[in-house]
């Protein structure tokens, strides 16, 4: 899962690694404010996302090409045109957002911060 860090923001999205000691509800709060539009959860913490209602891919790690994960990276290939890191355009702002990432705030509620690409 490594690589999808550095290809979600190579591909100037926005990437919200989320910390898996928290509660399926506290997951649910963070992936409905971040805005976020796809997940992509390792097998074993697929449990976290149950209750989102943003479509999910889960990595089983297995290599295989019927893993969904091996499946996402095949269809990203193909709509790259097999250009793979050379045919992805810079982000040319470098103040452009690239991580958030949230911790706990005051009275236990979460707040987000956005890391940049400079």
């Amino acid at each position: 899962m490594s690589d999808a860090h550095h290809a979600i923001i190579a591909a100037r999205a926005i990437i919200t690694p989320i910390n898996t000691r928290l509660k399926p509800q506290e997951v649910t709060y963070i992936l409905e404010h971040s805005g976020s539009r796809l997940i992509l959860v390792d097998y074993e913490y697929a449990h976290l996302a149950q209750s989102s209602k943003i479509p999910v891919i889960i990595s089983n790690d297995t290599g295989r090409d019927d893993d969904p994960y091996e499946s996402f990276l095949t269809d990203g290939r193909r709509f790259s045109e097999e250009k793979g890191w050379a045919g992805l355009d810079a982000e040319p702002d470098e103040n452009a957002a690239a991580v958030l990432c949230y911790t706990y705030g005051p009275l236990f509620s979460f707040l987000g911060s956005i890391d940049r690409h400079c």
